[in-house]
């Protein structure tokens, strides 16, 4: 046959798209496992940031390995404070729980103090190898959705950490929610009071007085940025409470005694 025949282009031809088609799924297919594992990723940075680690990771510590050395996922039934196998850990989305009848439920107006009206039955907690909880929470801030972590201590009370990795708030002003010496505050702070109601506060900026018998359930608030202040308060206050992750610490410390 001849090389310049009609069959043979039309052959070469296919031939060629065949391969390209292979090459093009083949660079989609890397892409996405890459974008999935930066995603991972920075998840497990921010978990890590939150629980206490950020200087093992400042200090060159890989990330991957700090997370899977220390840390376990966890679903919670925050109804009842309770470890669930109601979904599957490894494919279960909270963001995506809350557009879903069945697996969301209604806030009532009066505890919504984080301004979402909605929030997931279940939620994704990481637990370390020390008993930290790092806990997921979310609210409206001044320039939308404020999602971040914060980690409680072993004795239920004690703030570890806490990061806003999701937020719309002002550079320079609600923004400086990022700002680790804002962060720094954190560490040490207790959430309950001796009775065990939900004692963390933020206050505006300038109010907060060290020497105050409530100084360790205090934060002091962002400079210029009373209404992403208002919006943390809100925020903290409401999923250290009844509605949020309040029976899930009792369960801990109960099982800690």
């Amino acid at each position: 046959m001849s090389n310049d025949s009609i069959f043979k282009t039309f052959l070469v031809a296919f031939l060629l798209c065949v391969v390209c088609s292979v090459l093009v799924c083949l660079a989609a297919i890397v892409r996405i496992d890459k974008e999935a594992y930066n995603q991972q990723l920075e998840l497990r940075q921010t978990v890590l940031a939150a629980g206490g680690y950020q200087q093992q990771i400042e200090d060159g510590g890989n990330v991957d390995e700090l997370f899977t050395t220390n840390f376990e996922l966890k679903i919670v039934d925050l109804a009842t404070g309770e470890y669930t196998t109601a979904v599957d850990a490894a494919t279960y989305d909270q963001k995506e729980a809350v557009d879903n009848p069945e697996l969301s439920v209604e806030i009532p107006a009066d505890l919504d103090v984080a301004g979402i009206r909605i929030r997931a039955k279940y939620a994704v907690v990481y637990v370390d190898k020390s008993g930290t909880a790092v806990l997921p929470i979310r609210g409206i801030g001044f320039g939308g959705m404020m999602y971040g972590y914060v980690s409680v201590a072993t004795d239920g009370t004690t703030i570890k950490g806490l990061t806003f990795y999701s937020h719309g708030e002002t550079p320079g002003l609600g923004a400086e929610v990022d700002n680790p010496r804002w962060k720094a505050q954190w560490p040490g702070k207790q959430i309950y009071s001796n009775s065990g109601t939900v004692a963390l506060k933020v206050v505006k900026n300038g109010k907060f007085n060290p020497s105050a018998s409530d100084a360790i359930n205090t934060i002091d608030g962002l400079a210029g940025a009373t209404n992403t202040s208002k919006s943390v308060h809100g925020i903290v206050r409401y999923w250290f409470g009844e509605h949020g992750f309040a029976p899930f610490i009792a369960k801990l410390n109960a099982e800690r005694g």
